[in-house]
């Protein structure tokens, strides 16, 4: 898409959500107990528990057009306050890492960290599968197919086939975005090929599953789905909670956390400039009675466009899509 196209797509956006967006913010500032410097763009992460000492595993990457390129898969120990890199091997030469989505996964006896990579040079996005180690992550593959068209998120099963939720029909047409337009789908890899679980998504992005469920976030939609996971298909959905700019969901337990854009004026403001804030919301639900409740909120000071958010050892971590940090809280 050239830079003209861009701009006016940036600007109907702006227009159409300026005039839409009426969303109630949360009425109280949760001043975060730390802000944790990492790499540009921390999108998602992940708890890891299984390896010999508890960490998270963040997907780090610049994801302005201003911004030099890096893409890294961070270490954050909350015993130490470490902040690692790990070093990958054996990928295809020439790979251009640049993740978004991640998820971690044990099958059978290994440890499997899924990544959502988009490589722009050759127009190629993809799945990557890396065994988990100490220090580092060796390639294991890559899942490619027409059908990964325009790929956010990515949930492992335990079995080792995967869920990969499409934002859009079209990479790139906003125009699906802005009119709510559904033709996403979520597509399920059964080690071999891909086909579609679901469809008739605007905008589908946090995905993740848990005993035969499977939890779908739409940022458009505003909701937050349940299906069952049967065959390869996701069946029976039910929504489970109404928010408005979902994004990543994480389980707390048996609720679910969901990091949330209620401003999205602000956030296109803050994707161009990191100066604006754009609000960070986190909420947690209850799939089971569908309560929705506050779990942090941000005016966007500390972390601005927070896009993922996970309870570990007493405290709440949340990170953004641009900037380069994340954000702990103590858990009342």
């Amino acid at each position: 898409m050239n830079s003209i196209m861009k701009s006016k797509l940036y600007i109907a956006l702006v227009l159409f959500l300026g005039v839409s967006s009426c969303v109630t913010l949360p009425n109280q500032f949760q001043t975060a107990d730390e802000v944790i410097a990492v790499g540009p763009g921390p999108e998602d992460m992940v708890v890891d528990t299984v390896s010999e000492q508890p960490r998270l595993l963040i997907s780090c990457s610049s994801r302005r057009d201003s911004a030099a390129h890096y893409g890294e898969i961070n270490i954050y120990y909350p015993s130490s306050g470490q902040v690692k890199v790990f070093k990958r091997y054996n990928e295809p030469a020439g790979i251009y890492f640049h993740p978004h989505g991640i998820d971690l996964v044990q099958v059978h006896d290994t440890l499997v960290l899924l990544v959502v990579n988009h490589d722009s040079r050759i127009h190629e996005n993809a799945i990557l599968r890396y065994r988990v180690y100490k220090d580092s992550l060796v390639y294991i593959n890559k899942i490619v197919d027409p059908l990964i068209v325009s790929p956010n998120a990515v949930t492992g099963l335990l079995d080792g086939t995967v869920l990969v939720s499409n934002d859009m029909g079209k990479q790139g047409n906003f125009w699906e975005a802005l009119l709510i337009l559904k033709r996403a789908k979520i597509i399920y890899w059964d080690h071999t090929k891909c086909s579609v679980a679901a469809g008739k998504f605007c905008y589908s992005n946090g995905i993740t599953n848990r005993n035969g469920k499977v939890y779908l976030a739409s940022t458009r939609q505003n909701k937050v789905w349940s299906f069952d996971l049967t065959g390869g298909k996701m069946i029976n959905k039910q929504v489970i909670a109404h928010v408005h700019g979902a994004d990543n969901l994480r389980f707390d337990g048996n609720d679910l956390l969901v990091a949330c854009h209620l401003r999205f004026l602000d956030f296109l403001k803050h994707m161009k400039d990191s100066t604006h804030y754009s609000p960070t919301t986190v909420y947690r639900i209850d799939p089971s009675t569908k309560k929705t409740t506050v779990a942090y909120y941000d005016s966007g000071k500390q972390l601005s466009a927070g896009s993922t958010s996970l309870i570990y050892g007493g405290y709440i971590y949340t990170s953004g899509i641009f900037d380069a940090k994340m954000v702990r809280k103590k858990v009342k």
